[in-house]
């Protein structure tokens, strides 16, 4: 518990709170919001956006439904890539480690040999699920720590029960609506 709220404090100090208020005025704020209730028609109607020549289309949503993610076509994080390096760092740590103490004390039993492998497998397997999580944490704190990503919805726009938003920033609200509409949207209102 209390590692989770300094994560919540170390990363909330990272961010300058002013910086961030001046870049969400309200002359950044204008473009088209609508509102879905699938994610097919949400994917959809980004897919024609595209299509239709507007590129800085944004969605928000109560999970990451696939479809809508491979709509927007976003690269993945960067933060998943530590754990993989971190967990194989583990892994060699742990065999390290075992063979490494089994070696300095010579400790022989019923004529077994000094160095067996599958005891060292568990701790191998336990360094490397610690090792991994540790380069994940470090990994999500760095990324944190630089400002992650900005704000993708105005302030207010509310998206996280059972609809999916799409927002187009700087959008010209008569064609981007009848694109949105066209899809499906529930709701379509130009943000001013």
């Amino acid at each position: 518990m209390w590692l989770e709220r300094w994560v919540i404090i170390v990363t909330s100090l990272s961010h300058d709170r002013r910086r961030a208020a001046r870049r969400w005025d309200m002359s950044l704020d204008r473009g088209v919001l609508a509102a879905f209730a699938s994610p097919g028609d949400a994917a959809r109607a980004i897919r024609a956006l595209r299509a239709s020549g507007f590129q800085d289309v944004r969605a928000a949503m109560p999970a990451a439904y696939p479809e809508v993610m491979d709509a927007l076509a976003r690269s993945k994080s960067p933060i998943a890539f530590a754990s993989l390096p971190g967990a194989a760092l583990g892994v060699i740590c742990g065999f390290a480690l075992t063979i490494g103490t089994s070696l300095l004390w010579h400790l022989v039993t019923g004529g077994k040999p000094v160095v067996s492998v599958p005891p060292f497998v568990v701790i191998s397997f336990e360094l490397a699920i610690l090792v991994g999580s540790i380069a994940t944490l470090v990994a999500l704190l760095a990324g944190g720590w630089h400002g992650g990503r900005p704000r993708e919805f105005p302030p207010g726009a509310r998206f996280s029960g059972d609809r999916i938003g799409v927002f187009i920033p700087g959008a010209d609200a008569r064609v981007a609506g009848e694109i949105l509409r066209a899809a499906g949207a529930e709701e379509v209102k130009d943000v001013a």
